[in-house]
Formats: structure tokens, sequence, C-alpha cells
């Protein structure tokens, strides 16, 4: 599963406070939904506490283990046997902090925050159908989000305090307290269609495979993350890289090994293909195996996605989230200088766990006059099941059919592969 640790989280809410709008999504399986309600947060006034906006951010966050509950999915309609949650909300959304009081609770001192919160959220259609028909539903939001931790209330593996917002089970057997008073709080989140804005239907790629700044090449840039253990050889990342490369052999495709010596392996594809209307162009493909770790020492996946940024017509990355962090613009430019987006169309595709709550509004904030669609999932995704979906992606990019393919159709048919199961995956305009 791509999931880092909490610690990324701060960033991810960089934007709090100021909502960016982004064009309305497309997706096959989901719908986005306006969102608000008020609630109550206790948290210790100690080295844990930095800020109200904080504090209430942090219990905000924890809608996203609520929402991957099986009780929360069955009470949908759903099978939660295959799906794994009803959505999630963005990262960045606007917390008004309404009132602060300072108590004492057990002799320590302790504040309670009294705050609005409003955004948007992706949900799956028949979790947004139903709210949407009711107007609201409740959450039991932790009343002190310091005082939930249970290590039977969480996931096997991502069993810390730093991920438990993300996989704990408040209504999992045995932890059914934590979703009940004095745990939890009922708050009643109200809900509404998300205005409908203009959005580009079609992925336009015979715009983006004509002469769009590049000339007759056709740039495409991967970047696979590792899973694990950079120095694992049957690390997941590792795995996706290699079966990546095996696919774009399959399909024709020279290649050359660039900085040999580098510990992160660089392949250059190239081929020439002759599209329907009889124009033909010329695809490269730079597919990169590095460390995306927001905490990384190294400049090899800034300095990348930054030329990606730059120069590609499509730019794919598969790896970790990093809870927002791992591609963070602040953060990479910090080592690699200051990000240029260029004025041309240019997809997006973002394969990670809840890409959607982190990246599509982070990346409206900081492009210029770019149009770009961004494809992003809703809940988490998987390193086993990647590979399916990045091919039946990449045969509409590399292939020779040339009409103005529907993104709903492609979208259809990158999650065709998973059977009954859905990430929400869904696109979106900047």
């Amino acid at each position: 599963m791509k999931i880092l640790s909490w610690l990324a989280f701060t960033f991810a809410f960089i934007l709090a406070g100021t909502v960016q709008v982004s064009a309305q999504i497309l997706s096959p399986h989901a719908l986005e939904v306006d969102y608000d309600y008020e609630a109550l947060v206790e948290v210790p006034m100690d080295d844990t506490f930095s800020s109200s906006l904080d504090a209430a951010s942090f219990q905000a966050q924890h809608m996203f283990g609520i929402f991957s509950s099986p009780t929360v999915i069955e009470g949908m309609g759903i099978n939660s046997e295959d799906i794994h949650g009803i959505g999630g909300p963005k990262s960045q959304s606007e917390i008004l902090i309404l009132s602060e009081e300072v108590f004492e609770k057990n002799q320590q001192s302790m504040v309670r925050i009294h705050y609005k919160n409003s955004g948007q959220m992706i949900l799956h259609k028949k979790a947004a159908e139903k709210v949407l028909s009711q107007g609201s539903f409740i959450v039991p939001l932790p009343t002190n989000p310091f005082k939930i931790y249970r290590k039977k209330c969480t996931d096997s593996h991502y069993d810390t305090f730093g991920d438990y917002w993300y996989f704990y089970d408040p209504y999992r057997e045995g932890c059914e307290r934590l979703s009940q008073e004095p745990y939890a709080q009922e708050v009643q989140v109200k809900v509404k269609k998300s205005k409908t804005r203009n959005i580009q239907r079609s992925a336009e790629l015979p715009l983006l495979r004509s002469d769009n700044g590049n000339g007759d090449l056709f740039s495409i840039y991967m970047i696979h993350g590792f899973s694990e253990d950079k120095k694992d050889p049957e690390d997941d990342g590792r795995l996706n890289y290699e079966i990546a490369h095996e696919y774009l052999l399959e399909k024709g495709f020279s290649v050359e090994r660039l900085k040999k010596s580098s510990p992160y392996p660089l392949n250059l594809y190239k081929k020439a293909v002759t599209l329907s209307n009889g124009k033909t162009i010329q695809i490269e493909i730079r597919s990169l195996l590095v460390d995306t770790e927001m905490g990384s020492t190294s400049k090899v996946f800034a300095d990348f996605f930054k030329q990606a940024i730059a120069t590609a017509d499509a730019i794919i990355y598969e790896g970790h989230s990093g809870l927002g962090g791992n591609l963070n613009i602040p953060e990479l430019e910090r080592k690699a200088g200051k990000f240029n987006f260029p004025d041309k169309k240019q997809i997006y595709y973002f394969d990670s766990c809840s890409s959607y709550s982190y990246y599509l509004d982070h990346f409206n904030a900081y492009k210029t006059k770019t149009n770009i669609d961004v494809i992003t999932n809703g809940l988490s995704s998987y390193f086993h099941t990647s590979p399916l979906v990045l091919k039946e992606f990449l045969n509409y990019l590399i292939g020779s059919d040339n009409r103005n393919f529907q993104w709903m159709t492609i979208l259809n048919k990158m999650e065709s592969v998973l059977g009954k199961e859905t990430y929400l995956v869904n696109v979106g305009g900047l």
C-alpha cells in the first residue's frame, strides 16, 4: 500500500485556510461533493500542541480512517469485500477557528477548540447518492485524537500512531467505544453537489501528440518510487519498474541506459509511431526508479521531476504519496530550484494513495498558463496492481489510434483490470 508516515501531513495541509477551487472531476465510480461541519477538539497544552489550526486539522484527517471502515462502507450499500473505502476529503480545506478555551483535566492543561471546516471530498457514487439525498451524514470524530490509539484497532502492518488516523477503524470488534462518547463526538457533515464547472471531457490526445512545444516529439516521463527498501532486489517498486521495461520492449521500443553510474536506474525508450491520421511521431519515454521519500537527501528525484514539469507532454508518478509530501513543490524546489510550468497541454497521472486529496488542488496553486489534466486516486492504491492499470493508460498514450478519446472511456479501461474493485480513479483539469 502506498502510504508513508503522518510526519508529511503538515505539508499536505499547507493550503489550509485558503481553498483552491479546481475544475469538476470526471470519474466512472465517484462524485465530488462540497461539505461543511462544526466540531470540538480537545488537545493537551504540551509539546504536542502547535496551534489550534493544526489541532483541528489533525482531528479532521481521521475521516480517512472512518471512511475506510467496512461498517461505514456496508452502511452506504456497498460491498466492503470489493471496495476498501467510500472516499476521502481534499487535504486543502478552509478551517475557521470559532472559539478556544483552556481548562484543566486530570491535572493537565487542555485546550478546547470549536471550529468550522468546509471543503470538497470525493465519494463513491453509491455513497454520494445516499448522503446527497439526506443532505448530511454523521461521522464519529475523536474528541481528543491523541488518546484513541489502540494497536488492535488499526492495520497490522502500518500500526504506529503516525499512521493511525489513516487506518484505524472505530467500528471494529473490540474498538467500538472509539466511536462513542467520551472518545468521540457525533459530527453532522452537511453535503451538497459541487458546482458544475467547465471541464475538458476528452483527453485531447491529438493535440497532445501534435506539435505541443516539442515538434514531432511526444515526451513521457515515468517515475517509479520504491515501496519499502531501495536495496531490496525484490522491492515492489523495483519490480514494477522492470515490468514497465518489459512492456515497452514488447511494444517495440529501443532502450538506452542513461547515467550508468547512478544508483537509480534511468532508461530512455524510443519509438517512431505512425498514427491513424498518417502522421509519424517520435515517442520518447524516460523511466526512472528513484527514492521519492520527502526526507531523502538525494536530489535525483527533485531534478528529474522539475525537468519533467518543464518539458514533458505526460508525467506518470507511481509510488507513495507521502501524504502529500513526496510531490510537495516547495520542498522539491528547495532541492532543485524553482519549477517552471510550460504554456502547453500536459497530462499528469499520480498513481499513489489518496492522490486526489493531496495533489489535485496543490498543483493548481503553482501552475500559471498551462492546461493540465490530472489523474488521481480517491482511495489507496496498491503496488501489485499498478502495472496493470499503467499498461491500460500507456496503451492510449503510445498507441497508433489518434482518435480524441473521452476521459470516461480511458478511466473505465484503466480500472477494468481491477475487477469489481475501484480506487475511485478520476481526472480534474487545472
